[in-house]
């Protein structure tokens, strides 16, 4: 399928026009194991006496909840909404590094000066603290040019979780002590955690670091996330989620909360960056991006 043009509205409250219905249904199927649709509809360009219960509008809302992240899917698809976006997109995209994790989308970029400050309320530490570690955890931004997630791929964790089983086969991406020189660096660093994905999913993710605050995927708990891909699937959609699974983070640790409440810069880089900060400057790179946000 190509382009998916509608003229009238499809789901619950739409239109429902059959020769819309119908191509609606044609495309859902087309990305039914994407949207974790059971069975494929029934193209027949008909959504039924009643919405609610249509197997169509089900799979509309399925479609919003998965590729869209939507936490109250409507079941409507507008003419050029972002569901009818999302869905044309999501019937294009090929397969590429990312289809491991979820359809291509536009992610919501940014962070806002009310968003800062009402992380910081949260946190009981000044605004200035939370961009400084925005800016030295990833120079600003939360997403590569190819709007995927800023992350970082950890060989010596994915080697703990997988219980060294790929140490010798695939020595690039698994390793029992940490090395730097197995980063590639910046987007390359998918192709590093899709081979890992491929070994074992969970202990993949959950040695990767993501998003604009750097956070490990086996510290998703720590962030406020119940499974692991929950969070990975929410730090593709917007960047306050990143923000607000630092929020969580910073609650869920005492030292780290009360490093950034104090501004003692040494004692946070050890707890949020590792005993080895001290190697990188981290504690001096947070304190003089602190001064900049002054």
């Amino acid at each position: 399928m190509s382009e998916l043009v509608l003229s009238s509205s499809v789901g619950i409250g739409g239109e429902n026009q059959a020769e819309d219905v119908l191509k609606i249904q044609k495309a859902l199927n087309a990305i039914q194991k994407k949207i974790g649709l059971d069975e494929p509809l029934s193209e027949d360009g008909q959504i039924g006496t009643n919405p609610s219960v249509s197997k169509t509008c089900h799979a509309i809302a399925l479609m919003q909840e998965k590729i869209l992240g939507f936490k109250n899917p409507d079941s409507l698809i507008s003419c050029n909404g972002k569901t009818h976006k999302a869905l044309e997109k999501a019937i294009q995209q090929p397969s590429s590094t990312l289809s491991l994790f979820l359809p291509k989308i536009e992610p919501e970029k940014g962070l806002t000066e009310e968003d800062y400050q009402h992380a910081a309320g949260l946190l009981n530490c000044e605004v200035a603290a939370i961009k400084a570690v925005s800016e030295v955890e990833s120079s600003g931004s939360g997403y590569f040019e190819n709007d995927a997630p800023c992350i970082l791929f950890e060989a010596h964790q994915f080697s703990k979780y997988s219980d060294h089983r790929f140490d010798e086969s695939h020595p690039e991406i698994s390793s029992k002590k940490w090395d730097r020189s197995l980063y590639l660096g910046g987007e390359k660093e998918y192709g590093r955690l899709q081979t890992a994905m491929t070994l074992d999913r969970t202990a993949a993710l959950k040695s990767a670091s993501f998003g604009r605050y750097q956070i490990m995927g086996f510290n998703h708990q720590a962030a406020g996330y119940d499974d692991l891909e929950t969070f990975v699937r929410d730090m593709f959609f917007a960047e306050r989620h990143h923000l607000i699974a630092f929020v969580n983070f910073i609650k869920s640790n005492s030292r780290l909360l009360d490093a950034i409440q104090k501004l003692d810069w040494p004692t946070f880089a050890r707890y949020y960056n590792g005993p080895s900060y001290a190697e990188n400057n981290y504690d001096k790179k947070l304190e003089s991006a602190y001064k900049r946000h002054c």
